[in-house]
C-alpha cells in the first residue's frame, strides 16, 4: 500500500492532474476531476428534490415534494439521484466519454460519481450494483459500456459487488434522443431480461447509468428486475436533464 502511494505520488509530479474541461493543473488541496472555475458552472442536485425520482426544483422556495410524474405514473424502483445536472461542462465531458471514445475521461467521470456523497441515501442496505446494459451491436460499436465503468468505480468506492451480466438488453432499441417521453416509454417496452432469477431474488438492487433524462429506460430496467424477484430497487445516475 505505501508503495502504490510512492508510486502515485511521483506520477501526479511527473504528469500532474488536469481539470477534464479546461486542461487547468489542478493543485494537491482541489478536487482531481474539476478546477475551481469550472466547478462553479456545475449545478449540483442536492436540494429541493423529488423524493422517489429526484427531479430537482432548483427555482421553488418550498422543500422536497413529489413531482406531477411520480404523482401519475408508476415507478418500479422507489428512488432516483443523480449527481449533477446535464448541461455545460459535464454535458461536454459525457459527450466526449461515450462518442469520443475517452477513457481517461470517463474514469475521472466515475470517480466524480463514486466520491460523491448522497446525503439521503444508505449504501449498506444493498448488496448489487447493476448497470444498465446496452446491446451486444451497439456495445460492440462503441467498444465499452459507459454505466458499467461508473458502476465499477462505484463498487469499489462502497465495496459492493458489481453484475453486469445479470440484465442483457435483447432488444436493439432506437436511439432515446430526440424522442418524447411516451415514444421513449414504448420504444423501450421489452428491451430488458434477467439472465439468473435466482440471482436477483431477494436482492435490494442500485442500478446505474450516465443520463436520467425522462426515466424510462431505468423504470424499464427495474420493471424487469422486481419481475424477477428484486425486493428493492433504487436508481444512480451521474447527471440528470432538468
Amino acid at each position: 500500500m505505501i508503495f502504490n502511494e510512492i508510486l502515485n505520488n511521483i506520477g501526479n509530479i511527473i504528469f500532474p492532474p488536469q481539470c477534464i474541461s479546461c486542461a487547468t493543473i489542478l493543485q494537491p488541496s482541489e478536487e482531481k476531476v474539476f478546477c475551481p472555475t469550472c466547478r462553479k458552472q456545475i449545478k449540483y442536485l442536492t436540494r429541493s428534490l423529488c423524493p422517489i425520482c429526484g427531479m430537482a426544483f432548483l427555482n421553488s422556495p418550498s422543500e422536497s415534494h413529489l413531482c406531477g410524474n411520480c404523482l401519475e405514473n408508476k415507478l418500479y424502483f422507489s428512488c432516483a439521484r443523480a449527481v449533477v445536472s446535464y448541461e455545460t461542462i459535464i454535458l461536454n465531458a459525457i459527450h466526449q466519454f461515450k462518442y469520443g471514445r475517452d477513457l481517461s475521461i470517463g474514469s475521472a467521470l466515475a470517480s466524480f460519481l463514486a466520491d460523491f456523497s448522497f446525503s439521503d441515501f444508505e449504501f449498506q442496505d444493498y448488496s448489487l450494483l447493476v448497470p444498465v446494459p446496452l446491446h451486444i451491436k451497439k456495445l460492440r460499436e462503441r467498444g465499452f459500456n459507459q454505466s458499467l465503468i461508473l458502476a465499477n468505480a462505484l463498487g469499489k468506492k462502497q465495496r459492493i459487488d458489481v453484475n453486469f451480466s445479470l440484465l442483457k438488453r435483447r432488444k436493439s432499441t432506437l436511439t432515446q434522443t430526440g424522442l418524447s417521453k411516451k415514444e421513449r416509454e414504448q420504444n423501450i417496452k421489452g428491451a430488458f431480461e434477467v439472465s439468473n432469477k435466482k440471482k436477483i431474488a431477494g436482492k435490494n438492487i442500485i442500478l446505474i447509468d450516465d443520463v436520467y433524462t425522462t426515466g424510462a429506460t431505468l423504470n424499464e430496467c427495474a420493471k424487469t428486475l422486481m419481475k424477477a424477484g428484486a425486493e428493492k430497487i433504487v436508481a444512480l445516475t451521474l447527471t440528470r436533464v432538468l
